[in-house]
């Protein structure tokens, strides 16, 4: 910064008006550059993005990797790392407190010359997949408008409530606390440890393992870690709460250590002056074209079963929280892609979805309206089937899914039973699962109908589970990609609404097929119509006369009346 005047900052901000800039990494240079000079880019390139057309495996992005496999220029790092490594040596700097700014511009200058020469010569490799029509589109009309988009909703931040957070966070370690107690009441762990001679530690798998198998003598789920060990996961604790009370009490510790540590502990620090978080969202970080969160905060991650840190997400005064959800999203874009009209025509029936898919598959007497009352498994299994089978789900899976949720034995005979029905029923999603299978295993990659490319290189395996996950992973990216793109284009869209109507409303974060916002009270209503309107806008994916279904909730938080009920000593 000492390098540029004035003089220089208008002379850069005049050539930036009229040239493309090239950035790697757009998102986080745009944010820098703005901040310290205030300078526009009108049209800019991101080679970190157009790398993620060419290859959309996250973890290969990164501006070294590219240079030591596309450029001649190697680790042109290594010098300026050198000169830290000494510098910290000589001046007793450990590795976390080195600053930077501690770095001489006749260090600094080399490095930052090779950065824009390499950027630009990645640039001139990259370019060309811009011939491709499809990732084209993508790249103009999805990832470049994305950046600047994602950049603003960053921008915002999450506004959190930092006294709520305060009291969450005692509360959280008093239900820890009991949750301790009630599991050393337990009279299986008073005898484990009086065997051992020593307190049983919950946070020991080995431990953990040899109380529930060898001690207690429950069964093992069949579930193996890594190593080839019996699990002790989430999932498999829930399977060996139905019949011991002790993994209950593991869980309880477990989900409420894991709220308190990862997420309560962790945000109250990382505040802004203004009580907002402010974390990344990421274009080009899944290979399902979906959107990823990370940096300080993990917004794809919140929990869902429990409210506490939702309810911390809180409105300013005069505001509120409102989030709108595309409604069954996934199953919408599969009747489209499909073409199957007995499945759109369940959309434009109305009412609940898997009700309706319930009696037309099993032909049920009841009124749609009725199912869930007196045909709750046949409810059950249908929604199994919609969900599994567009991600490979077998009769087995069906059976474990709808046994679980219902209550009821459903057994693998029966699963069958149903697929067959469903298909009978849904003729050509039948069909469209079918060839696109095929297209998969012919070619190894496939296109979504937004033009997005997944490649699937490992459908060519000799391994035949390998192969089989590889076309599970095609069919699931091409109907999830499309839910996520049609969100984010509604979130580009909305966003620059707001702008050029000056609204007093930010998206404040985009959680899965959801974008969440802060609203003026006085704006609620308009915002609302018009996001659901741009919402469900024809993106090439819709079914005639009847637009994706959109889910609106409002509320102080977002947790939407979920945290008073359950914390209302919090209040």
């Amino acid at each position: 910064t000492n390098c540029i005047n004035e003089a220089i900052e208008s002379k850069l901000q005049e050539l930036f008006n009229k040239k493309t800039v090239i950035f790697h990494n757009a998102k986080f240079d745009l944010a820098w550059f703005e901040y310290h000079f205030g300078f526009k880019f009108p049209n800019i390139e991101d080679t970190m993005l157009l790398s993620y057309l060419i290859n959309e495996n996250p973890g290969h992005h990164g501006l070294k990797a590219l240079a030591l496999k596309y450029t001649p220029y190697g680790d042109y790092e290594k010098p300026m790392h050198d000169w830290i490594d000494n510098y910290r040596k000589e001046h007793r700097i450990l590795k976390n407190e080195f600053r930077w700014e501690e770095i001489p511009f006749d260090i600094m200058k080399t490095y930052a010359a090779m950065d824009a020469l390499v950027t630009f010569i990645l640039f001139e490799k990259f370019v060309k997949i811009k011939d491709n029509e499809k990732l084209a589109w993508v790249y103009k009309n999805l990832l470049v408008p994305g950046t600047r988009f994602l950049l603003t909703t960053q921008e915002n931040g999450v506004p959190f409530d930092k006294t709520r957070l305060i009291v969450a966070q005692d509360l959280m370690q008093q239900n820890i606390d009991a949750a301790i107690a009630s599991m050393y009441k337990d009279f299986d762990i008073k005898k484990f440890e009086k065997l051992n001679g020593k307190p049983f530690n919950p946070n020991s798998t080995v431990q953990l393992r040899s109380l529930l198998f060898d001690f207690i003598g429950l069964n093992p789920t069949g579930k193996k870690t890594g190593t080839g060990q019996w699990s002790t996961d989430s999932e498999v604790l829930n399977i060996l709460a139905e019949k011991s009370e002790l993994p209950k009490h593991i869980l309880a510790i477990r989900q409420r250590s894991k709220i308190k540590n990862t997420y309560l502990d962790k945000i109250i620090p990382q505040l802004d002056k203004d009580s907002r978080l402010r974390t990344s969202f990421n274009l080009h970080s899944t290979t399902s074209g979906r959107l990823s969160s990370s940096g300080k905060l993990n917004m794809q991650q919140i929990p869902r079963d429990n409210p506490i840190v939702k309810g911390c997400i809180r409105a300013s005064t005069g505001s509120q929280i409102v989030a709108m959800d595309l409604a069954t999203a996934e199953v919408y874009v599969a009747s489209v892609l499909s073409s199957d009209k007995a499945l759109q025509n369940v959309f434009k029936s109305g009412g609940d979805l898997h009700s309706t898919v319930a009696k037309m598959v099993f032909q049920l007497p009841h009124e749609v309206a009725d199912i869930k009352t007196y045909a709750a498994k046949e409810r059950q299994a249908a929604k199994a089937v919609t969900f599994g089978i567009m991600y490979g789900s077998g009769p087995a899976k069906v059976s474990e899914t709808v046994t679980k949720d219902s209550g009821e034995f459903f057994s693998i005979e029966q699963a069958k039973d149903t697929i067959s029905k469903y298909f009978l029923t849904f003729r050509k999603l039948k069909t469209w699962l079918t060839k696109s299978k095929e297209q998969i295993e012919s070619d190894g990659f496939i296109y979504s109908i937004l033009g997005r490319k997944r490649r699937l290189a490992n459908v060519f395996s000799n391994d035949k589970g390998i192969a089989s996950h590889e076309v599970r992973s095609g069919i699931n990216f091409l109907i999830q990609s499309v839910a996520s793109d049609i969100n984010l284009l509604a979130g580009i869209e909305l966003s620059k609404w707001f702008k050029d109507n000056k609204k007093d409303a930010k998206i404040i974060a985009l959680v899965h097929d959801s974008l969440v916002l802060e609203v003026k009270e006085s704006e609620i209503e308009e915002v609302s119509e018009m996001m659901a309107k741009i919402t469900q806008k024809d993106r090439g994916c819709s079914i005639p006369g009847q637009p994706i279904g959109v889910d609106l909730d409002i509320g102080d938080d977002y947790a939407f009346g979920k945290f008073e009920k359950q914390y209302p000593e919090l209040l």
